[in-house]
């Protein structure tokens, strides 16, 4: 009994000993280390994503929360990078820190996913970035608006953006603005603010407008959370939604849903898995010293994989629930 005893513990050290990134014993190519921006279901259901395609390739994984602290991001690449991590997957806390981020990730190459640091910041085949084109997400929800109100010369429009600063945020505004302004007709952004992708401060900042009684004819939010909060505002005010647009970003359950019961008007829909994947097939070529160049979606100068964003509306938000 005793024996059989000593062998279930030491089954159980070997199996303890693997998982995580630390662990340097298992046979691996790559090593790797996800600095999240926060906990939570979005970015926990990264880490089990990222942590489940890292296991098919049968690479090392282990994922840490900043919790927006800069502080907390550089101590945990510095861990990281003590023990024996060879690559890491990091979502910036803020684009501003991405200096120091290098610094504590020491020798280890850098996939960014989440948020994007400067162009300048990034370097062929060692520090490049995974994601789709932000810019490309605001374009599209300015084609829908364009499309909507092709009879109308003048448009008035509220924006939610997400938190200051971040490249979503940035890309999503400008591409819808930048659309907006060479189709010609006017445009009166009659309500502009940061509600941090949360839906509760959309919410109550859309409420706020309201009170105003200024005239709007769509909503246009940088994610799904936002453009809910904004259409609750309205529906709790009373005010009849059949004449305006609610658009927003990433084609969430919760955004698909509400375009299907009709709801909200368009979403698009950012492919995560193919983000994933691409990032963890990155990661694994980087931690080898190989080029990202023969992966789908790499930029000829080796710094970005752009995946291509997709549009959902009333007629196609089947296939994305």
């Amino acid at each position: 009994m005793k024996k059989k005893i000593r062998f279930i513990f030491s089954a159980i050290t070997i199996l303890a000993f693997l998982s995580g990134c630390q662990k340097k014993e298992m046979n691996s190519s790559a090593n790797i280390y996800y600095t999240a921006i926060e906990s939570g279901t979005y970015y926990e259901g990264w880490a089990n994503q990222l942590q489940e395609q890292a296991a098919s390739y049968g690479f090392a994984f282990d994922a840490g929360y900043a919790e927006n602290s800069v502080e907390t991001q550089d101590s945990q690449i510095k861990n990281a990078a003590a023990e024996g991590c060879n690559v890491l997957l990091c979502g910036l806390v803020s684009p501003d820190t991405v200096t120091a981020v290098k610094a504590a990730a020491d020798h280890m190459p850098i996939v960014f996913i989440n948020n994007a640091p400067d162009n300048s910041q990034l370097k062929k085949d060692r520090y490049i970035y995974v994601a789709s084109d932000e810019f490309m997400a605001g374009q599209y929800q300015a084609e829908f608006i364009l499309e909507q109100f092709q009879d109308k010369d003048v448009i008035n429009l509220a924006i939610l953006k997400g938190p200051k600063g971040a490249s979503g945020t940035n890309g999503r505004t400008n591409g819808l603005k930048r659309t907006l302004k060479a189709s010609g007709k006017k445009i009166n952004y009659v309500f502009e603010d940061y509600a941090g992708w949360n839906t509760e401060t959309a919410q109550e900042l859309i409420a706020l407008f309201l009170k105003t009684g200024s005239p709007v004819d769509c909503v246009a939010a940088n994610n799904d959370d936002m453009a809910l909060g904004g259409l609750a505002a309205f529906e709790q005010a009373g005010i009849n939604t059949d004449s305006i647009l609610f658009l927003g970003v990433d084609a969430s359950e919760a955004g698909c849903q509400a375009i299907a019961e009709g709801r909200m008007d368009f979403t698009v829909y950012q492919p995560m898995s193919a983000q994933i994947s691409a990032a963890i097939e990155a990661a694994g070529k980087l931690a080898a010293g190989q080029s990202i160049q023969e992966i789908e979606g790499a930029s000829e100068d080796g710094k970005y994989i752009l995946i291509p964003f997709e549009k959902v509306d009333i007629h196609n938000v089947a296939q994305y629930q």
